[in-house]
Formats: structure tokens, C-alpha cells, sequence
């Protein structure tokens, strides 16, 4: 049986010190890039959660699927819709 590692002070960094080690270097992920938006501007992004019930998420998800679309973008093209729709139109 293989001897264990012994754990010694150089294990140990205080919070906000730690760096990765040579070996985790390559397996990093290259940092992510927020997607453009479908109107084409970049300049501002907003998070926002939806909750669905199962009924309607599996609707969404099959009509992704048929029509080969992310959720993101359906949605998007849905809200704008319901936007351009309303009376005041000034949202």
C-alpha cells in the first residue's frame, strides 16, 4: 500500500492566497464570455430566473428541439412580442 502524503505547513494558504498548482493550470476553463444578444447589444446583460411547471418546460424544451432554438431565444422573441403588443409600448 502507497504511504500517504504527509500534510505539512506548504499544504496550507490563507484565504485569498491560494493559487492553482502547475499540474491544474492546463485543466483550467478559459474564462466564459457573456453571448451576444439577439438585438445586438452587448453593452448590458440581466439575469433572470423563470420558474415553469413541468407542463410548460417540457413545451419550451420540445419546441426548441423543432425549431432548433435555445430557450434563451425563444424567450427573448416571446417577450418581445408581449412588448411590442401592449398599449403604451414604451417599455
Amino acid at each position: 500500500m502507497a504511504k500517504a502524503a504527509s500534510i505539512t505547513e506548504g499544504l496550507f494558504k490563507k484565504k485569498g492566497e491560494a493559487i492553482p498548482s502547475e499540474t491544474a493550470v492546463g485543466r483550467l476553463r478559459p474564462p466564459q464570455t457573456t453571448p451576444p444578444h439577439q438585438n445586438g447589444n452587448t453593452d448590458y446583460y440581466k439575469s433572470l430566473t423563470l420558474k415553469l411547471d413541468r407542463r410548460r418546460y417540457e413545451a419550451l424544451k420540445h419546441a426548441g428541439i423543432k425549431d432548433n432554438k435555445k430557450s434563451q431565444q425563444i424567450l427573448v422573441e416571446a417577450l418581445d412580442l408581449w412588448l411590442s403588443a401592449r398599449p403604451d409600448k414604451n417599455g
